[in-house]
């Protein structure tokens, strides 16, 4: 597996933002989307283990068109790999960096559906005495969903979506290991519940299962 460098990952991703940015509010074509998230997820592994992630991060959301736009996410994490002996006495911490794709329908009749496709890099460790453990993993997702509008303020959704991960976590020091990360199923599902604010803010919470397990809560705001 390529391994990518967290800092220069994080620098590329402060580049990206620095270039579109300005652009975006120089036009004022383009809306786009500031999130703040906290999320935590469990992915059960083939060799019935699981692997969990703590996140908090950002996203940037630019539209390309009414219907389309493009996502970029950054954050920090801390990582768990349950019932791992090798992994029992670290707590590996690092970096997120993800690009994604979306796409809507307009909403109407208070209904909505849309379609998101992301790819993320997770990239955790840490060391202890003379050992180090790296656990890094790349997530594709791919998802569909739908949404109605309850009153004039809040959305209920729920969604199906496809997962894989591709990984490995490394242990180096004096009696070195190697294991192969691969998530045990392939779909799963989520729901969601959205408030919008008159400042166009967004404040919402999400619950998912299946191939990953856990909840989502995140603030964010349209800016046009």
């Amino acid at each position: 597996m390529t391994k990518i460098n967290p800092i220069n990952s994080t620098l590329l991703a402060l580049g990206i933002i620095s270039a579109i940015l300005p652009t975006t509010i120089s036009a004022g074509e383009r809306p786009f989307y500031f999130e703040l998230d906290f999320e935590q997820q469990r992915i059960p592994l083939e060799d019935s283990s699981r692997l969990e992630a703590n996140i908090f991060g950002f996203r940037y959301r630019e539209s390309l068109t009414e219907q389309m736009g493009l996502e970029l996410r950054l954050g920090r994490i801390g990582v768990e790999h349950e019932k791992d002996t090798t992994a029992l006495n670290f707590d590996p911490a690092g970096y997120v960096f993800g690009l994604g794709f979306n796409s809507h329908t307009m909403e109407k009749n208070r209904l909505q559906a849309g379609f998101d496709l992301s790819y993320t890099y997770y990239d955790s460790r840490e060391e202890r005495d003379t050992e180090t453990l790296d656990v890094s993993w790349t997530q594709g997702e791919a998802k569909l969903w739908a949404s109605v509008r309850i009153g004039a303020q809040f959305k209920l959704y729920g969604c199906v979506f496809a997962l894989s991960i591709d990984g490995d976590q490394k242990l180096k020091g004096p009696i070195p290991s190697k294991q192969s990360l691969d998530n045990q199923d392939d779909s799963g599902e989520c729901a969601g519940l959205i408030l919008e604010t008159a400042d166009q803010g967004v404040v919402g919470f999400e619950a998912s299962g299946g191939a990953r397990q856990g909840g989502l809560i995140y603030f964010g705001k349209r800016f046009h």
